[in-house]
């Protein structure tokens, strides 16, 4: 709708076909998430959202993300303030047909466990430094 009033339509392509080519969207103002499995069109607190670029986790040391296995759960923990102006919103974690996502608060320990579903990458929202993104480790096979 906003975009009709300002006359700024855009198509949408659906390429939605592969859940790695996910866009997250966050409010500036409010902190609510969006996910979409494209490029898409939102807003929020009358808003227009831009999708996140995300960064890589592991060429920021503030934002590295430590990543072990524990069972079969990926355990992801940060080394990051968690206080009410500056802390991680949120962590999802993206295979080629699941999404999964975990809400964070301030202080709250900034920790987070997915349960495995193979290979895929796994992201963190700060918010005042954006989102940042890493691959799942290879996954070691036992016999």
């Amino acid at each position: 709708m906003a975009e009709l009033l300002t006359g700024d339509v855009r198509e949408n392509a659906n390429r939605a076909g592969n859940m790695m080519r996910s866009k997250f969207y966050v409010c500036p103002i409010c902190g609510n998430v969006v996910h979409a499995m494209g490029e898409g069109s939102f807003s929020c607190c009358g808003v227009q959202l831009m999708p996140q670029e995300a960064e890589d986790a592991d060429e920021d040391d503030a934002h590295r993300v430590h990543v072990e296995r524990i069972e079969n759960d990926w355990y992801l923990t940060l080394d990051h303030p968690m206080t009410k102006q500056h802390y991680l919103s949120f962590a999802a974690y993206v295979t080629s047909d699941t999404v999964s996502l975990k809400k964070l608060y301030p202080e709250q320990s900034p920790e987070v466990r997915f349960p495995m579903r193979g290979s895929g990458l796994l992201y963190v929202f700060c918010n005042q430094h954006g989102l940042f993104r890493l691959k799942t480790p290879r996954i070691q096979r036992t016999r």
